[in-house]
């Protein structure tokens, strides 16, 4: 009778080729998961340019400086000629990218929707700005936390200048 089974030494071969094709393979993974955590963030970006400058747009069209702005049956907060960085009076509502994204405190980890946001902030972790006023609205991804300094930003100064927006993503 013969026998049909491996023997240790064609065992461990195959163990080696599939150690040696995980070592070669995971960075490569990782990378993917990274990048694509950096599109998600630049397609928020993205996102908060075009609601900056469309709301902008009607503002002025609608001579409001600061005040109410209605947008699809919501009223936007506008300060300085822009949107507020306030979350629930403004970009709760403003930011529409077919997703919820909803309120979460900046210490806690986005675990309820795919994306989390956050306004009325003066600062974040690895922040690339100045910042004077609490007009800060951060939105960081499912499963991460502001302090792992990957997220998107949108400053409104209230000066009247142009909002800064942005991505940090050293820790994506």
């Amino acid at each position: 009778m013969k026998n049909m089974g491996f023997t240790l030494i064609e065992l461990i071969v195959v163990v080696v080729l599939l150690a040696v094709l995980a070592v070669i393979a995971a960075p490569k993974f990782i990378s993917l998961s990274s990048e694509s955590r950096e599109a998600v963030l630049s397609q928020v970006r993205g996102a908060f340019k075009s609601v900056t400058t469309m709301t902008n747009s009607k503002a002025i069209i609608n001579d409001i400086d600061d005040g109410n702005l209605e947008i699809d049956g919501n009223n936007i907060h506008i300060r300085a000629g822009y949107p507020s960085g306030h979350w629930n009076n403004t970009w709760r509502y403003a930011l529409n990218i077919g997703k919820e994204i909803s309120f979460t405190r900046t210490n806690q980890e986005c675990t309820q929707h795919d994306l989390c946001g956050v306004g009325n902030q003066r600062n974040a972790p690895g922040l690339p700005i100045a910042t004077s006023n609490r007009g800060l609205v951060l939105i960081w991804l499912k499963g991460m936390r502001l302090s792992d300094r990957c997220y998107s930003y949108y400053y409104n100064d209230e000066t009247g200048a142009p909002p800064q927006i942005g991505t940090v993503t050293e820790g994506c």
